[in-house]
């Protein structure tokens, strides 16, 4: 008996292929690339949740991470370690022809106990609107983001979990900026850039690496910047940096990990930020999530097809400056902010959705809770 003849190589470039077009067809903003037990499943990520696009065996499920990794130029032979890369993507119009232009794909490799996994984040300007008009927020709360982008100094914070949107608000209040205020110096650190921005310096910054939030914000403070984003205020140090910079006339905007508004706050106040300093470099806090929309007159089926938001927004006034001065608790820092002339929690902008049948009871209770 001769020795085992090598398994043939499978080109897995049809394949990688039609699961790039099946995403972008679907309108998904990612791609995963599963390894299983028993083989390999692929997942699109449409409407921000996961559903199967194709199911293969071991074999043909290393050939497409291969691929993947072939196209971004990562290191094929490395499979013990994270890699990330970007791929540049001939897109083909259907029914074949020529190419009908490039996308950049951003891909992330991670082993697993059953192989390498591959996700892929198509662009976000394919899904995502550009404009603040686009974003479907209410007149009210454009007119707090209209007020920042007119504002000379102040820090602006976002929350809501991975997938609510904010980096969609964030990048459409950036070229807001720069539409009505042109001149400007506007500089934003991100971790990763999701599209480029016109008329916005845009860095990739590395929280595990040399060039971390805390260390780049330090040194863009030196280079003349008038308006700044961070994509993520993740430690004490870069909390300090960012009201420091907002308090020596910076205009800031940053995401941060909290539920509410007041839940901001009280984070801030665990990171060791001054009541003090929070009254006088905070602008407001605005807290999103994205609902699913109802498919049809209705919702009627219990179909879904788009997201809209739901957001509410503080602002700084006298009531809420009290509050933080006193270090109030959660419970109160809520009530300071709802007292707010035409403030709308979360909740009551999904209820008014609701009676439009924009979307359904069903879906506010999967993402907002019962």
């Amino acid at each position: 008996m001769g020795p085992a003849k090598p398994e043939p190589d499978i080109d897995a470039r049809p394949v990688v292929d039609a699961l790039l077009a099946q995403a972008l067809a679907a309108r998904a903003s990612d791609l995963h690339i599963e390894p299983m037990a028993g083989g390999y499943e692929a997942r699109l990520r449409i409407d921000g949740l996961l559903s199967v696009a194709g199911r293969y065996p071991s074999d043909v499920g290393k050939s497409i991470v291969g691929r993947l990794m072939v196209l971004g130029q990562l290191l094929t032979y490395r499979q013990d370690v994270p890699q990330e890369g970007r791929i540049e993507w001939a897109q083909r119009p259907a029914g074949g022809g020529a190419q009908d232009g490039k996308l950049m794909l951003r891909l992330s490799i991670m082993p697993t106990t059953h192989g390498l996994r591959a996700a892929v984040r198509l662009p976000a300007d394919l899904l995502a609107p550009r404009r603040l008009t686009e974003l479907g927020l209410p007149p009210q709360l454009l007119g707090h983001l209209d007020r920042f982008a007119h504002a000379d100094t102040g820090l602006l914070l976002l929350t809501g979990p991975a997938g609510s949107g904010k980096t969609t608000t964030i990048y459409a209040l950036l070229e807001h900026i720069a539409a009505v205020a042109p001149g400007l110096s506007i500089v934003a650190l991100e971790d990763p850039v999701e599209r480029d921005l016109p008329g916005v310096t845009q860095i990739q910054v590395s929280p595990f690496g040399q060039l971390t939030y805390d260390r780049a914000l330090k040194s863009m403070l030196r280079q003349d910047p008038q308006v700044l984003m961070l994509g993520e205020i993740r430690d004490v140090a870069t909390a300090s940096l960012a009201v420091q910079a907002a308090l020596s006339g910076h205009r800031l905007v940053a995401t941060l990990h909290a539920g509410t508004p007041a839940g901001a706050i009280a984070r801030l106040f665990e990171m060791g930020v001054e009541p003090y300093q929070i009254t006088a470099a905070l602008f407001g806090v605005m807290a999103q999530r994205l609902l699913r929309k109802s498919a049809g007159a209705g919702g009627g089926g219990g179909g879904y097809s788009g997201r809209v938001p739901v957001a509410e927004m503080g602002f700084m006034d006298g009531s809420v400056r009290q509050a933080i001065l006193a270090r109030a608790d959660l419970d109160a820092l809520s009530q300071a902010f709802s007292r707010q002339p035409g403030y709308m929690s979360l909740r009551q902008m999904a209820d008014e959705l609701i009676a439009a049948q924009i979307t359904d009871g069903p879906e506010v209770r999967r993402v907002l809770g019962p």
